[in-house]
């Protein structure tokens, strides 16, 4: 079985590079409370739905951790105990460099209604030379990292539970139905936000606590762990000898999508104003289709086609962010907030229209690239990569070290 699949961290370089030109470009555009939400210019409309691709790390995640999970039960000899433990403390590295993330270095969060931006605490510091501490809006945000943490401790237990029960008569086909069943499930977002909003207004703890990693923004269980079911539908396929049965993903992912784009036709469209309704529910399954079939589109061109080609010196510079853009993406809001207060220091009247805001978006995502061009001779050392890498091999084997040398294959 292959260890690492170019188009896997391809797919996620891809990923991390277009989300730090969003994320830089959102929150340094001068006009951006002044957006009429009800009738966008289109950048803005695509800035939108560009960051509301956090599926396709929860995917790609799911594809990675269920090829990991069975190269160790299959090749490496672990038992379920030793399995559960490095997957366990896998989920909690990536809780605790989440919460740290969102809390110190993270994006801002936009209150369109008060034209105020929730900063993390290093970006308010920078931004205002003011220490602020943080707040509840922040500590209780479901992010991407926080939504892949949870769903690497979901997935590893649903591995197990499914060894278990099925045993050797498992069949990768399971893994779509529970996708599908978990994606129809999570419809029940849309009547519990209300109370959970409310509960946060009323400070109602139990209900709170209780609802918050399920129907929380941003990205909260229902449905995002429907992504990272439909990421193991595909590892189950991968891992099996007959590559060409991932062509099923295909006709699957097709249908999803048409679905969900058909749906969200018919519907009011309530994207920028990020809504838990029938349109945002039409969005994740036309999503659930769609990155299926980036996946497999990825997959195939880099990985199963009949001699895929010498990847091209574009192709690498992007493919290093899917290997180490973790610690790139830890701290970009702090570096381009910086950067930002530098500028104005010379330019003092310095301001960024949606199109000089992406521009510097992707300056700053071409300056992170020629680090990681230069980093890349290390090893990566001394990154979140490395380190979690690092605290892995006391419980296990870790593929990510061997990745991060260049010795993965």
């Amino acid at each position: 079985m292959k260890k690492n699949y170019r188009g896997l961290d391809v797919l996620r370089g891809l990923g991390i590079f277009v989300l730090l030109i969003m994320h830089t470009g959102f929150y340094h555009f001068a006009g951006l409370y002044d957006l009429d939400l009800n009738n966008p210019p289109l950048i803005v409309t695509l800035i939108g739905f560009l960051l509301m691709f956090a599926g396709i790390f929860a995917m790609i995640s799911g594809v990675s951790h269920t090829l990991q999970y069975q190269r160790k039960r299959r090749q490496l000899g672990y038992d379920p105990k030793k399995l559960w433990r490095y997957n366990t403390r896998t989920a909690v590295y990536l809780l605790l460099v989440a919460y740290v993330y969102f809390i110190v270095t993270g994006p801002g969060i936009v209150d369109m209604a008060n034209r105020t931006m929730n900063e993390s605490i290093l970006v308010h510091l920078i931004n205002t030379g003011q220490f602020a501490g943080t707040n509840l809006t922040r500590v209780l945000y479901v992010d991407s990292l926080v939504m892949l943490g949870i769903n690497v401790f979901l997935m590893g237990g649903i591995y197990l539970l499914m060894e278990k029960y099925f045993k050797k008569k498992i069949k990768a086909e399971y893994y779509l139905i529970l996708a599908i069943g978990f994606m129809l499930l999570s419809l029940v977002r849309i009547p519990l936000y209300p109370i959970y909003y409310d509960a946060f207004e009323a400070r109602n703890w139990p209900v709170l606590l209780g609802l918050n990693f399920f129907v929380s923004k941003n990205n909260p269980i229902f449905p995002y762990l429907s992504f990272g079911l439909m990421g193991m539908w595909i590892g189950m396929l991968l891992g099996q000898k007959d590559t060409k049965k991932l062509k099923i993903i295909l006709p699957v992912g097709s249908v999803l999508f048409g679905i969900g784009i058909l749906a969200y036709i018919l519907l009011p469209d309530t994207m920028l104003e990020r809504g838990i309704d029938p349109s945002w529910f039409a969005i994740m399954i036309a999503q659930l289709g769609l990155f299926a079939l980036m996946v497999y589109g990825s997959l195939w061109y880099f990985d199963l086609r009949p001699n895929p080609e010498k990847p091209s010196k574009a192709i690498i510079f992007i493919e290093r962010f899917g290997v180490a853009g973790l610690t790139v993406f830890f701290i970009e809001s702090v570096v381009s907030a910086l950067i930002a207060k530098i500028l104005r220091v010379f330019v003092p009247t310095l301001s960024f229209d949606i199109f000089g805001a992406l521009t510097y978006g992707l300056a700053l995502a071409l300056l992170w690239g020629i680090v990681l061009i230069a980093w890349e001779k290390t090893g990566y050392r001394y990154g979140i990569e490395y380190w979690i890498a690092k605290g892995l091999r006391k419980v296990g084997k870790s593929e990510k070290q061997e990745k991060l040398s260049g010795k993965s294959v």
